[in-house]
């Protein structure tokens, strides 16, 4: 609440910030967590919302009247949405833990030539191979999981296995 008062210059506009900070908070929430469905991201459009009020508060005449009421409601709504929207474009990469980025232990089991030189590959190289070779993803799956084009993917999969080859030739392994 500090934070929004702080923007204020007059002790008339933080009365008024204040009494709809009281009065339309809870109100704010649940709309927002209406569209939202997540309440951390409730409390951020929230936020957010009481930032834009606190710039335009010369526009309420009475904080505690329905024409205030929807003014806030309608603030937070849009900031909510903007927020789902964001978040929609966000990929989410749902990686089995062999694909993850994690490097592996070598040395604690015994692993053949080809796994061995795999688990060396840097992380994206690693996370591209499994992906493709050993789950069975298409070049155009494992590029909408990894957020790339298909002619990246495609040059991930030639630089990943160029990289491979090299390694297994490293190590005498004759393919």
């Amino acid at each position: 609440m500090l934070v929004y008062l702080e923007m204020l210059p007059d002790d008339s506009d933080k009365a008024k910030l204040e009494q709809v900070y009281l009065r339309y908070r809870g109100l704010m929430f649940h709309a927002a967590s209406r569209i939202l469905n997540n309440s951390a991201d409730a409390e951020d459009a929230v936020h957010q919302s009481f930032i834009s009020i606190a710039e335009h508060i010369h526009k309420i005449s009475s904080p505690v009247c329905t024409k205030t009421q929807s003014f806030v409601v309608t603030i937070v709504e849009r900031k909510a949405i903007d927020i789902y929207r964001r978040k929609s474009k966000q990929r989410v990469i749902p990686l089995e833990d062999e694909t993850a980025g994690l490097p592996v232990d070598t040395e604690a089991v015994q692993l053949s030539p080809l796994a061995a030189a795999i688990s060396r590959l840097p992380a994206r190289y690693r996370q591209f191979i499994l992906l493709k070779y050993h789950c069975g993803y298409s070049n155009q799956e494992v590029a909408d999981m990894l957020g790339l084009s298909y002619e990246g993917a495609h040059s991930l999969d030639q630089r990943a296995k160029k990289k491979l080859r090299e390694l297994l030739e490293k190590e005498g392994v004759m393919l």
